[in-house]
């Protein structure tokens, strides 16, 4: 897909819960896609049946500069404003629903619009009232401003890209954004993949890999379809685990570990390694285990500390001296190296059959 189609059409997502309610429902069944924080006129009598009337045209400059609040209290209006020009006909959106394990995909087939009396406003209704969740007239709002899609079609979340779960589950969990590409292979594009799975075209790579491969770039390119946050941990002590044979290598990621993925300890019990592993570290300031509440385990000067990041290819190297970066090139290395005992490395098809 070339940067020129793509600025044309985005892949995007949206959570479809607005006013804290799964409104999954509504979208499916008005074959649109909402999107929340409608600003309401308070100088009109709020008609649920005339909302052209009571809502302000996001696309109409003149209104929205002499109604929208200015400062924070504006802020999220803005955002969503300065959102929705990106969201061309053609573009493609996800709907997640991780407890379904599935993910529901529609194309955008037309512009921007302000539904005047959405004729499934008693629907909504009755769904916020199943959900036990109070209602105001003021709700039907939330479902009437967006895009005419396609109908959706639902897939399963597991068959869906790694790299492309990445943008689902950032920490800071926006309502709705756009999908980051595929973070080595620029002939990849989240838009692609969801135009494909539209058309039924989509083959899992990771699913259904063409060959064993011993490449060095097809490793990269495998690492990130296949890594999610816990196996990525998992993939790395065992790494130091055959990079160490005399030590023994636990993953202790989870509540309570201090931030700590990995420890290493010697025959005598002795720690000797701590790995921090992270899939996807954006930030420009390098990760640095010096800074961690390590207790006793501080003051060991021999202590070794890895810094584990996939994603993004060139991480800034760690700055405290004592922290060894653990990047994409040196972990891919590492899993070609020791493809025969890695038993992930069997699962990506990485080696020989």
């Amino acid at each position: 897909m070339s940067n020129q189609v793509q600025e044309k059409k985005i892949a995007w997502f949206n959570r479809a819960k607005p006013l804290k309610e799964d409104a999954l429902e509504i979208f499916q069944q008005a074959s649109r896609v909402f999107i929340g924080y409608p600003l309401i006129r308070e100088d009109v009598n709020f008609d649920p049946d005339a909302l052209c009337s009571c809502l302000v045209d996001p696309t109409c400059s003149a209104a929205w500069n002499h109604y929208c609040p200015s400062g924070r209290a504006g802020q999220m209006y803005n955002t969503n404003r300065k959102f929705i020009p990106s969201v061309k006909k053609g573009s493609i959106v996800v709907i997640p629903r991780t407890e379904e394990g599935a993910i529901y995909v529609g194309r955008i087939k037309g512009p921007f619009e302000i539904v005047d009396s959405p004729n499934w406003g008693k629907d909504y209704r009755k769904l916020r009232e199943k959900q036990e969740l109070d209602w105001e007239d003021e709700n039907i709002a939330q479902v009437a401003q967006g895009w005419p899609v396609d109908e959706y079609k639902r897939f399963p979340l597991l068959l869906l890209p790694v790299w492309m779960h990445q943008s689902i589950f950032r920490p800071w969990s926006p309502t709705f954004d756009k999908f980051d590409d595929h973070p080595i292979n620029n002939n990849t594009t989240a838009w692609g993949v969801l135009d494909q799975i539209l058309k039924g075209q989509y083959k899992f790579p990771n699913k259904f890999p063409p060959s064993w491969t011993l490449d060095l770039d097809e490793i990269k390119s495998r690492l990130i379809d296949t890594m999610t946050p816990n196996a990525f941990e998992n993939l790395v002590v065992s790494l130091l685990q055959l990079e160490h044979p005399d030590e023994i290598w636990h993953q202790t990621g989870g509540s309570g570990d201090g931030k700590i993925d990995g420890l290493g300890i010697n025959a005598q019990g002795v720690v000797v390694g701590l790995m921090q592993a992270k899939r996807y570290y954006p930030y420009p300031s390098p990760l640095n285990l010096g800074k961690l509440n390590l207790g006793n385990l501080a003051q060991q000067q021999s202590l070794r500390r890895y810094a584990a990041i996939l994603l993004p290819e060139n991480p800034t190297p760690p700055t405290d001296g004592r922290t060894e970066l653990l990047d994409l090139e040196r972990i891919a290395r590492a899993v070609l190296h020791h493809w025969q005992a890695l038993p992930q490395a069997r699962a990506m098809r990485i080696g020989r059959p």
